[in-house]
């Protein structure tokens, strides 16, 4: 944050309150939102309907961390969608052939990781478009989860399994990937190795950071919270669907766009992705109170980035 070099009258340096907006664009954001939505129904700020809030945001919010590392690194992950599901389908057809859930989360997991390196792998070896690639990906994966069942549904049997989609196991679990990617990002050499990449990929490279295995760690991470998100979402439902996360790839990329997160790569905070996601809840959230149809989400997270992203480039603007 940027403070003006004069002292108000008190002998503390004043902050310019541009800069301030600029810092806290995703706060203010999210303060308007719980303001609207205490004015649209007093239902809106009981315990019961927040903690509901936490939890729907539970899986885009493990999705949207993976996509915010890829970003970072000025890439994009359009496979996250398809690669839950995969996910979902691998470890519940795992369980239903007798194999104990963890032993079956671990094998979706290496599997959906194994295709994010394959998306690395073809970006920074073929130097090949992050869109196209994880495009292709996205086709990839869906067409697999498909052709696992043949379009269909896999019941999941009881076990423990199941309890990872109930009570506050979702938002635990979306607390526990947040917290070690905070980590990697914050306390470890690589997380500002990761920014270095995306900010700046020649002068990264004559540092000496191996960015080929950087830009292949990122799908990797994106791929393994996929895969996360999958196993929050089968266990929820108690039944694994090859037509899951359709469209979560848009949400987990406007959820970086309305944390401050740069589309280009360098910039952004794992804050404002988690205060992103909740953002895109809440306002889905207060138009289902409101009762509004459904399909006007996608309407209404179109204006919202709109409305975000105005906001942020004004304010570039001026402080320009």
């Amino acid at each position: 944050m940027r403070l003006s070099t004069t002292a108000d009258a008190g002998g503390l340096p004043s902050m310019n309150l541009r800069s301030a907006a600029m810092e806290y664009s995703t706060w203010i954001i999210l303060l308007a939102m719980l303001v609207v939505g205490s004015l649209v129904t007093p239902l809106f700020l009981t315990v019961a309907n927040l903690v509901d809030v936490l939890q729907q945001s539970a899986i885009i919010g493990v999705l949207a961390i993976g996509q915010f590392l890829v970003i970072l690194t000025g890439g994009i992950d359009l496979s996250v969608g398809s690669v839950l599901a995969l996910s979902a389908m691998l470890s519940s057809l795992c369980i239903r052939f007798g194999l104990d859930p963890l032993i079956a989360m671990l094998a979706a997991t290496v599997g959906c990781g194994v295709f994010g390196a394959g998306s690395g792998i073809a970006i920074a070896k073929g130097n090949l478009p992050p869109f196209i690639v994880t495009f292709a990906m996205m086709a990839i994966t869906r067409g697999i989860s498909l052709t696992l069942t043949s379009g269909g549904p896999v019941n999941l049997p009881p076990s423990w399994f199941l309890s990872l989609g109930q009570g506050l196991w979702p938002e635990a679990i979306w607390a526990i990937v947040a917290a070690l990617i905070y980590v990697l990002l914050v306390k470890l050499p690589i997380g500002r190795h990761i920014y270095a990449s995306g900010g700046n990929v020649d002068a990264a490279q004559v540092s000496g950071i191996n960015t080929t295995k950087i830009y292949v760690l990122v799908y990797v991470l994106s791929g393994v919270c996929a895969a996360i998100g999958g196993f929050i979402f089968a266990a929820r439902s108690t039944v694994a669907l090859p037509t899951y996360g359709v469209g979560y790839e848009l949400q987990t990329i406007a959820a970086c766009v309305l944390g401050g997160t740069d589309l280009f790569g360098g910039i952004g905070k794992l804050s404002g992705v988690v205060l992103g996601v909740i953002i895109l809840t809440l306002l889905s959230n207060i138009l289902d109170l409101a009762g509004v149809n459904p399909f006007w989400n996608f309407i209404a997270i179109g204006l919202a980035l709109w409305i975000s992203v105005g906001f942020r480039s004004r304010l570039a603007t001026k402080e320009r």
